[in-house]
């Protein structure tokens, strides 16, 4: 499996990954989030478990957190799919572990074409932990390209020069530099020892 990516719809079309135990990360959430919200452990065998637990809706109110070889994977049910937000910038400062903002949605795909990866660690650059940042997005009609940060020695940075801004940042370039990071994108999640983080009003989960 390889995330982010289109499998799940707007569901898996963005992603976190923080290099700290999902069990930690869940308690965590659960602290920031305040009152009302809890964590239990649903015991999900795949992904087709966890999609209609995480369908957007008008009010986010559930989190995944997933263990995936040593990492957390996350995600929630924002109306418009899974939306991270602050939550790597907070971890690395909180947690003092790296998180990651990947957003990949393909061309035919719901939603605008984007590419996007947002990198934040203990080390990153203050106020917000801030280590590199690189996206391609179809804005609503008009392709930008964007870095920020110091550059990995793995990226291509020939690729940067490509004649069209769509170019410049691929779905593979993404997958590839979250290889490089450390990150296991491309390995099965842990469903059945995952957290679901959700608000007490939430309706049961499915």
């Amino acid at each position: 499996m390889n995330l982010p990516s289109g499998v799940g719809g707007p569901t898996t079309q963005e992603v976190g990954y923080f290099a700290c135990h999902h069990r930690k990360f869940a308690e965590w959430l659960v602290a920031g989030l305040g009152t009302g919200w809890v964590a239990s452990t649903p015991e999900w065998q795949s992904l087709d478990d966890v999609l209609p637990a995480l369908a957007p809706a008008s009010i986010m109110s559930r989190y995944a957190c997933v263990a995936i070889d040593g990492w957390t994977l996350v995600m929630n049910n924002t109306p418009l799919g899974t939306d991270v937000g602050v939550l790597p910038s907070l971890a690395a400062r909180e947690l003092n572990c790296r998180g990651i903002r990947a957003a990949r949605v393909d061309a035919g795909e719901a939603g605008y074409p984007a590419r996007i990866l947002e990198v934040y660690g203990p080390d990153g650059q203050p106020p917000l932990a801030l280590e590199r940042t690189v996206a391609a997005a179809d804005d609503g009609g008009r392709w930008v390209f964007e870095t920020s940060g110091t550059m990995f020695a793995f990226e291509d940075e020939a690729a940067y020069r490509r004649r069209t801004k769509a170019s410049r940042f691929t779905g593979d370039m993404l997958h590839a530099y979250l290889l490089a990071l450390g990150v296991p994108a491309d390995s099965e999640p842990d469903w059945a020892t995952a957290f679901l983080v959700e608000s007490s009003r939430a309706l049961p989960c499915p």
